[in-house]
């Protein structure tokens, strides 16, 4: 929903949220959602500066990143930002010393569109490197089968060729 900052009235505006999308473009592909996104924003001008307030919560369909198993994962975030208006930067030298107040700060035009503001949430939650479980093992480098199912027959004590003149400096060590 886009929102036009000059028609926000002096109480704030709040918004529910129920978004039924499916899925979230993500790095050249999508991420499923296993449910709406839900929660609530709260928008409230404080002089120039407009203050949004909220919470998002969601449930996304992610792929581990080491045994490559699809797991649910919970997104629950409560956030308070402050933006200020594009003007602001337009009126700045070009280069300015932020303080540390200042660089949590995000910056509007006319309009702000409440999609934008709490889908940046669900961005911003992502973990870097998804797993299923802390403890997962993965995928055996040999034969591919899941660790965490079983283990198979590989051997696990080949070496990196490049480490072969480190292995012998080690044993020549040992023998002293």
């Amino acid at each position: 929903m886009e929102i036009k900052i000059a028609e926000i009235p002096q109480e704030g505006l709040f918004f529910e949220i129920e978004d039924p999308r499916r899925a979230l473009e993500w790095g050249g592909g999508c991420i499923p959602f296993a449910g709406p996104i839900k929660g609530w924003l709260r928008l409230q001008l404080a002089g120039e500066r407009l203050l949004v307030k909220g919470e998002v919560h969601a449930l996304l369909e992610l792929s581990c990143g080491r045994c490559l198993e699809v797991f649910r994962y919970r997104v629950d975030v409560e956030f308070m930002d402050e933006y200020l208006p594009m003007k602001v930067l337009e009126q700045e030298d070009d280069e300015v010393e932020l303080s540390q107040e200042e660089v949590n700060l995000a910056f509007y035009g006319e309009v702000i569109t409440t999609e934008e503001i709490y889908l940046e949430k669900v961005y911003l939650a992502l973990p870097m490197k998804p797993l299923c479980s802390q403890g997962c093992k993965g995928l055996c480098p040999r034969c591919g089968i899941n660790l965490n199912l079983g283990s198979c027959g590989c051997s696990r004590e080949e070496l990196d060729p490049r480490w072969e003149a480190l292995k012998a400096l080690r044993n020549r060590l040992v023998k002293k």
